[in-house]
């Protein structure tokens, strides 16, 4: 069951077109969670904004669903070297997912009252997608579980300072630093007939998602850059297809 599953999320993407690293480098640049850099995140007991953690998720993933694949470049649209991918949503600042791979320089101005949401991994499924089809919300958020299995490294820094890392293996987390572990209620996924997810329907569903996230709350006016990478290994649980890196650097002009 979760191999087909985790199949049908890796179909989305032909991440070979632009997986540049290799697990090895990515995995030989982790550095220790620095604890004296004045930039901060908010708690996974917090609602950024006035909004829920998962409920921030769900608008996340609404946005993922969102976005169109190129059939040229077979790259999520809008997403090129030192473009701008992001959503802004009620004061959060959304960042490109990993899924999508490579090695990204993004250059955006933001405000200095909005937050930043970083995507280190997630997985979703709603009841219109291909094996997920009419699932109550128990097989949607297992399903959901199931495609971030693996072995999964995170890290986040922010002017060259680590503010989050990440470890976790199938369903054992070593180290969660800052990073918050989302599993969001039932909620409605709108996926347009151009979606990068390949659905068998198009239209609105229930949905559920799961994922590591850094809320990171804002900065200071003046140059900032926000760094996330990710490194996903396939386990035995995950299956072979489970696999991912993938570096972006947004450079941010607050003001």
């Amino acid at each position: 069951m979760f191999g087909k599953m985790i199949q049908l999320r890796y179909r989305k993407i032909n991440l070979s077109v632009y997986i540049l690293l290799s697990i090895g480098s990515i995995s030989s640049s982790w550095v220790p969670y620095s604890a004296g850099y004045g930039a901060d995140t908010y708690s996974k007991n917090e609602s950024p904004f006035g909004i829920s953690n998962g409920d921030w998720v769900a608008k996340y993933w609404n946005w993922d669903y969102s976005l169109p694949l190129d059939p040229q470049t077979n790259v999520i649209t809008g997403l090129k070297e030192n473009g701008c991918l992001i959503q802004k949503d009620n004061s959060m600042v959304m960042l490109a997912d990993t899924a999508f791979g490579g090695v990204w320089n993004q250059n955006c101005t933001i405000s200095r009252n909005e937050g930043i949401l970083i995507p280190i991994w997630t997985g979703e499924c709603n009841a219109g997608e291909k094996d997920c089809l009419n699932q109550p919300f128990e097989g949607l958020t297992k399903a959901a579980r199931g495609f971030d299995l693996g072995k999964v490294k995170g890290l986040v820094k922010v002017d060259n300072f680590p503010v989050a890392t990440l470890d976790a293996i199938d369903y054992k987390t070593n180290i969660m630093n800052n990073v918050t572990e989302v599993y969001t209620k039932q909620y409605n996924a709108t996926v347009p007939n151009d979606s990068h997810v390949p659905n068998e329907k198009y239209g609105t569903f229930p949905a559920a998602a799961h994922g590591w996230f850094v809320f990171l709350k804002p900065l200071q006016p003046g140059n900032h850059t926000v760094y996330y990478q990710n490194s996903v290994e396939p386990t035995t649980l995950s299956g072979a297809g489970n696999s991912n890196t993938a570096q972006f650097t947004y450079h941010f002009k607050v003001e």
